[in-house]
């Protein structure tokens, strides 16, 4: 491990539970020095896949063992621990993490890479920050700025951002009915933002994903006033045994409402 960070200032075990805007706080804080950490491991005189195994380890350990000392009583989920779901299994609160988002583009020395920190409570989102730290953004679910809704001009169209590996089959259906631009980002947690800063206006993906690439963007994303579901519209699951999740649609209401539209005919 690196030299030791200065400890976030979360809340370590007390009497009363605590409250959804503390646990906002505690996810914005450790994604903030998780990320902050990873800028510091990245060595670029280290071959790529090195940094890539180096940044997902030690990310991983730093952000878990921060959890344990501020909610040693609550779960984790990590995409770098284990998948056993026995320890999480039936757990009232759950933390669901991506240490480093993106490891491939982390490892090349991009900036399309992230930290996710969410809180599931009982199956339901609680709570949940995401940090780009190479391109210097955070986000957290209780602080985050609302994105207004307006509605989807048919002449437009709609500006879609995609995955660079698996751009979704369902975007030939969306361009049948209206102009649609894509752009092609990778990490869940880039996209996200994109659409939570107003970038473009919905980010669609049916490549499959795990708990740990969308509770954390999803978390922000509802906290934004955007709204999150799957490709047939249901919700997300979070805190199940099989972690992993099909499909998601991002956006504002009303281009959601527009987009499932046309895909659930």
């Amino acid at each position: 491990m690196s030299a030791a960070r200065e400890e976030p200032t979360g809340r370590g075990t007390t009497a009363a539970e605590p409250t959804v805007a503390e646990d906002a706080a505690l996810a914005r804080e450790l994604a903030d020095a998780t990320g902050a950490l990873l800028l510091e491991l990245r060595d670029d005189t280290v071959p790529g896949i090195d940094r890539e195994y180096r940044g997902d380890a030690e990310a991983h350990e730093f952000l878990v063992d921060a959890l344990q000392r501020h909610r040693p009583d609550d779960a984790v989920l990590s995409e770098e621990g284990t998948q056993d779901p026995a320890p999480r299994r039936g757990a009232h609160r759950l933390w669901i993490v991506d240490p480093l988002d993106g490891s491939s583009g982390y490892g090349r020395g991009g900036d399309e890479w992230g930290v996710h920190v969410a809180l599931v409570v009982d199956g339901a989102l609680a709570a949940g920050a995401v940090a780009l730290p190479a391109r210097g953004e955070l986000a957290d679910s209780d602080t985050v700025a609302p994105l207004a809704d307006t509605p989807v001009d048919p002449e437009r169209g709609l500006t879609i951002t995609v995955s660079r590996s698996r751009p979704p089959a369902e975007l030939r259906r969306l361009a049948a009915v209206f102009p649609v631009r894509t752009v092609a980002l990778s990490a869940a947690g880039v996209k996200t933002l994109a659409v939570v800063d107003g970038q473009v206006d919905a980010y669609l993906h049916s490549g499959g994903q795990y708990e740990w690439d969308n509770a954390a963007p999803a978390a922000v994303a509802v906290g934004a006033g955007l709204r999150v579901t799957r490709l047939d519209g249901s919700p997300l699951p979070f805190g199940a045994d099989d972690p992993y999740s099909p499909d998601l649609l991002i956006a504002r209401p009303a281009v959601h409402d527009a987009i499932l539209d046309i895909l659930l005919r």
